[in-house]
C-alpha cells in the first residue's frame, strides 16, 4: 500500500522584491513507491542577490535526485550524498563569484515505509503535530546570543565540508509535519503554532488552508521577512519495510540471561 498524503504550501515575499525562500515536494512515480515521499524547504541567504538561486537549486536538486538513487540505499545515505554534492558545487560557485554569495538553509523530510527521516542545516524548522502535541524536530544552527540569532553557524554553500543533522522516527496515521522558514516561526510562537494547526484540523481545514493560515498569521504579526510554510498530513502509511523492522529491533530490550 502506498502513502495517503495531503500536501499544502504557501509562500509570501517580505520587504524585498525577490522571495528567497523555496519549497518543493515530490511523490514517487510508478514503480518507485518504495522510495516514499520527499519534501524540502530552504531559505536563501544572499550577499549580492544569489540567495534565491542557492535555495532553489538546492531544493530542486534534492527532490529530483532522491528518486534517482538505488532503492537499496539507506535514506540518510541517499540524502547525505545528494546534499554533499550540492554543497560542494555551491561552495565552488561562491568562490568564483566573490564578493557575491549565495547560501541557503535546508530542511528536508522523507516519509518512507513506516518511518520518517529528517535532514537539516540552518534555521528553517520542522515540526510534528501528533495527538495534539507539537514537537520541534530540528535544532536551529544560529549564534547562541539573542542579538545575533539571525546569523547562521551552518548553511549550504559556505564551506566545502558540511555537517548535516539527521534524525528518524516512526510514523503514525494522523501525523502532521510542518516545515517553516524563519519568517513564520520567528513571528509565531510554538503555542500559537499548535493552536492554529489544532483549530484548523478540528474545523476540517485541508493542508493547503493550514499553510496559508500560517503565512498570513506571520504577516498579521508584522513579519517583514520572506514567509513560507509546507504542511504534510499523513492519512495512511505504507507497509513496513525491512529497514523499519531493523530499526524497531534496535529498540527492543536485551533478553534475560
Amino acid at each position: 500500500m502506498s502513502f495517503d498524503i495531503e500536501l499544502g504550501y504557501a509562500s509570501r515575499a517580505g520587504k524585498k522584491e525577490v522571495n528567497e525562500d523555496f519549497v518543493a515536494a515530490m511523490l514517487p512515480g510508478p514503480g518507485q513507491e518504495a522510495m516514499g515521499v520527499i519534501a524540502a524547504i530552504a531559505d536563501g541567504v544572499s550577499r549580492g542577490g544569489a540567495g534565491r538561486e542557492a535555495a532553489q537549486t538546492t531544493v530542486v536538486s534534492l527532490v529530483r535526485d532522491y528518486f534517482g538513487v538505488p532503492e537499496t540505499w539507506d535514506t540518510t545515505v541517499a540524502l547525505d550524498r545528494i546534499i554533499s554534492a550540492q554543497n560542494t558545487w555551491l561552495a565552488a560557485v561562491n568562490r568564483r563569484r566573490q564578493p557575491a554569495l549565495g547560501l541557503t538553509t535546508l530542511t528536508a523530510l522523507v516519509l518512507r515505509g513506516q518511518s520518517y527521516t529528517l535532514a537539516h542545516v540552518g534555521d528553517t524548522r520542522a515540526y510534528l503535530l501528533r495527538d495534539g502535541e507539537l514537537r520541534q524536530l530540528s535544532i536551529d544552527h544560529v549564534v547562541a546570543h539573542r542579538d545575533f540569532m539571525h546569523q547562521l553557524t551552518r548553511c549550504v554553500g559556505a564551506d566545502e565540508r558540511l555537517v548535516v543533522d539527521y534524525s528518524q522516527g516512526e510514523l503514525q496515521c494522523g501525523d502532521v509535519f510542518v516545515l517553516l522558514s524563519d519568517g513564520v516561526h520567528g513571528m509565531l510562537g510554538e503555542a500559537q503554532l499548535r493552536r492554529m494547526l489544532s483549530d484548523g484540523l478540528s474545523r476540517g481545514s485541508p493542508a493547503q488552508a493550514l499553510s496559508e493560515a500560517l503565512v498570513q498569521g506571520a504577516a498579521a504579526k508584522g513579519g517583514r521577512d520572506d514567509a513560507t510554510a509546507l504542511v504534510l498530513r499523513l492519512q495512511g502509511a505504507s507497509e513496513a519495510t525491512l529497514r523499519d523492522e531493523q530499526r524497531q529491533s534496535r529498540t527492543l530490550p536485551a533478553p534475560a540471561r
